[in-house]
């Protein structure tokens, strides 16, 4: 589909040199989802017991199977789309770098919703999405399992901390110091690498 006011092809599907509209959306969806995580654990963590943060509660864990949703979504979509290639100029170390983020990612990205879960489900609180539907318990009620989980979620969520500061990190330096393009692909669905 072609933008005719800024002369932009728009596509669906990753090519060679940029990341497709679908690729944008499940990016930037999944930041908005995790930084809407973020602050609702923030908020509910100073929030009295009560009706309030029962209900932030719910909305936090509605949140999280969304972001487990999305994460498998993309990664699904990856599987079926090629990566775009990087600018070429950069180091073996850099490229290895960036794929090793990227892997961490998408791990801690997988462990933090799962976590949540399994915490929640061994307390004994059932999870329901938004209100529409309750998931199934997996596990049993387990206070053991219910405070590993709990490590594991808080654990995870400091490296998706640290993570995302790496990878906006490099984005930045490429925008800013490199000047390569590379951020643009994310961005924008121009080519940057031509345009």
């Amino acid at each position: 589909m072609v933008n005719a006011d800024r002369g932009e092809y728009m596509q669906i599907r990753n090519n060679g040199m940029r990341f497709g509209t679908v690729a944008h959306v499940l990016h930037w969806g999944m930041f908005a989802v995790f930084i809407a995580l973020f602050v609702s654990a923030e908020i509910m963590q100073d929030l009295p017991k009560g009706e309030e943060r029962w209900a932030l509660y719910g909305f936090h864990k509605s949140l999280g199977v969304t972001a487990l949703f999305l994460v498998f979504l993309r990664l699904s979509w990856r599987g079926l789309n090629p990566l775009p290639e990087g600018s070429g100029n950069n180091p073996a170390w850099q490229r290895s770098l960036a794929a090793a983020v990227h892997l961490l990612l998408y791990v801690v990205m997988l462990v933090m919703p799962l976590s949540g879960y399994v915490m929640s489900v061994a307390h004994g609180y059932g999870i329901e999405w938004f209100g529409l539907w309750e998931l199934p318990d997996l596990v049993g009620k387990d206070e053991a399992l219910a405070e590993q989980a709990k490590q594991l979620h808080i654990y995870s969520s400091y490296g998706l901390y640290a993570l995302v500061g790496i990878h906006a990190g490099a984005a930045m330096w490429h925008q800013f110091v490199l000047k390569d393009g590379i951020m643009q692909r994310m961005l924008s669905v121009k080519n940057p690498l031509t345009d």
